[in-house]
């Protein structure tokens, strides 16, 4: 049967019907254009970014293979916390880097916003700068987020040119400056910057080449050889610890009575928790908690707790878990610890 076999109102209707339904079948059919796309790369690009990121692992087999000083980075750690701030629109985040494991030295604070540039066909990074005021009126925003309520985007500084744009490649994004085109003022020293950043950005982990030379080409900071700061993103964990007064190597202590007990939140790479006791004089011991993945030899990557008297970087002792797993504990006898993975909401504290 067809429309003309049809009675006239039935092929009306019929045809009625076509024509409603084609323009649906149409507008689900249609090919992704380059918008389409850049929205899908920046939600995926949302979803990577957050967390905290440490290059605890790079420091440490720096020093284990010997790599040459030029080659070598500080240890640094960076703090990405969405943030809301309607002033500033959609997709911010506030940004505290530290250096040597020392959360009081920072080093830098910003804003971060993402957006979708068309022209660029790239996910486009702007940074705003506080003043050194506001820098330490923010500080720890990631931990109350209330304290970026006195900025606005015209008491901050953004620096055009800065724009940092990103690029999905396969299942990750690589982060680029145009040539030449962030220049800023040092505060320092009073001469223009040029500054690049390079960056590497995968769902577990960040590279960063952050470099600057002077208007004739001198170098002001960065790694001389073009080695980036690797850094891991951190998990978190929530420990316990129990400490026997009084004892030593291979002592077992009777009833609860004889044992301190301390909790605390710890990440898992290179993360420390300090643990004193009670005791006089007080005994002072840290918990070390490190996602080893091994650049050579046959060793599986492992989440490894290490156990430290104050002062002393060599471990009394270790123990170690798979590296998917979200508990590991040790018991010396005289020390027991236990450590848990903690959920998301735990992650900026």
């Amino acid at each position: 049967m067809n429309a003309k076999s049809l009675p006239s109102w039935t092929a009306f209707v019929f045809l009625g019907l076509i024509a409603c339904l084609a323009p649906q079948v149409t507008a689900q059919e249609r090919a992704p254009n380059a918008q389409d796309v850049l929205a899908k790369d920046l939600r995926l690009l949302l979803d990577y970014f957050p967390g905290r990121y440490d290059n605890d692992l790079q420091v440490y087999f720096d020093g284990e293979l010997n790599t040459p000083d030029s080659e070598r980075n500080g240890r640094i750690h960076s703090i990405f916390a969405p943030v809301t701030l309607p002033a500033f629109g959609p997709n911010m985040f506030y940004v505290e880097q530290f250096s040597d494991n020392d959360p009081n030295k920072i080093y830098r604070q910003r804003l971060y916003r993402f957006s979708i540039d068309a022209a660029e066909k790239a996910i486009k990074l702007e940074i705003f700068a506080p003043s050194a005021a506001q820098a330490q009126a923010i500080k720890g925003a990631h931990l109350d987020p209330s304290k970026l309520t006195v900025l606005s985007p015209a008491n901050m500084t953004l620096y055009p040119g800065c724009e940092v744009f990103w690029r999905r490649q396969e299942q990750q994004f690589i982060g680029t400056m145009k040539p030449s085109a962030c220049r800023v003022k040092s505060q320092r020293t009073g001469k223009t910057l040029i500054i690049t950043d390079s960056l590497v950005l995968s769902n577990r982990s960040i590279t960063i080449l952050d470099q600057a030379v002077d208007e004739t080409g001198a170098y002001v900071y960065g790694n001389k050889a073009n080695v980036p700061h690797k850094l891991r993103k951190a998990r978190p964990f929530t420990c316990w610890t129990s400490v026997l007064r009084g004892a030593k190597h291979g002592d077992a202590g009777i009833g609860l009575e004889s044992w301190t007990f301390e909790r605390g939140w710890i990440h898992d790479q290179g993360g420390e928790l300090s643990v004193k006791t009670d005791e006089t004089p007080a005994r002072e011991f840290y918990l070390r908690l490190r996602m080893v993945e091994w650049p050579y030899g046959t060793n599986r990557p492992s989440l490894t707790l290490y156990v430290h008297e104050k002062g002393n970087p060599r471990a009394i002792s270790y123990s170690w878990a798979d590296e998917g797993a979200n508990r590991v504990g040790i018991n010396l006898r005289w020390l027991q610890a236990s450590c848990t993975m903690a959920g998301p909401e735990r992650q900026f504290n």
